[in-house]
């Protein structure tokens, strides 16, 4: 029974570092690599790999809420919408640097990842606001426009990144065989 029970973790561990690695971030290399496949880039299922909260004030007479949840904090009626690590997204708009994000349905609903001016091949897509409202690790804060409303993005540590799935071109196959001697 033991044994067994050994096994069992053994398995569940191997899974979970099997499904792990099958995600890197997207980089400036990978999008050089993938467009000279002539792989469009919106084809490519993205994930983020941390949690982001998007927050905002409602006033008064706000009573319209599309998505997220809405807490009474300090006497004040406030918007939250989770984007939590490795949910999955697709690619709206590509430019030279960046690219827009969406992780639900609808119009308006893009973040923006980008490598501002970086020529740097490892250079990580990272989550870009349109403005920094504090520069703090704990937690930093970026202003966005969401849905058509404006929201404050806050996050704990570096910036999020953007990642993709192992793409099977770069998968690699090994022929293994055994040399079989030679007599005289």
């Amino acid at each position: 029974m033991k044994i067994i029970h050994t096994l069992a973790v053994v398995f569940i561990i191997s899974l979970a570092s099997c499904s792990s690695s099958s995600k890197y971030f997207f980089t400036v290399d990978t999008r050089n690599k993938v467009e000279q496949k002539s792989i469009p880039i919106d084809q490519l299922q993205y994930y983020i790999n941390k949690d982001v909260e998007l927050r905002r004030e409602l006033s008064s007479g706000d009573t319209k809420v599309s998505s997220g949840k809405i807490i009474r904090e300090n006497g004040k009626y406030i918007n939250i919408i989770l984007l939590k690590a490795g949910t999955p997204g697709v690619c709206t708009q590509t430019h030279p640097n960046s690219l827009d994000i969406a992780f639900e349905n609808g119009d308006g609903k893009n973040i923006t990842f980008a490598v501002p001016g970086s020529t740097n091949a490892n250079a990580v897509y990272t989550l870009s606001p349109e403005q920094w409202i504090s520069n703090y690790n704990s937690p930093q804060i970026g202003k966005v426009t969401y849905d058509g409303q404006v929201y404050f993005m806050r996050f704990n540590g570096e910036r999020p990144k953007l990642m993709i799935k192992k793409l099977e071109t770069d998968k690699f196959e090994v022929d293994k065989r055994t040399m079989s001697g030679r007599k005289l």
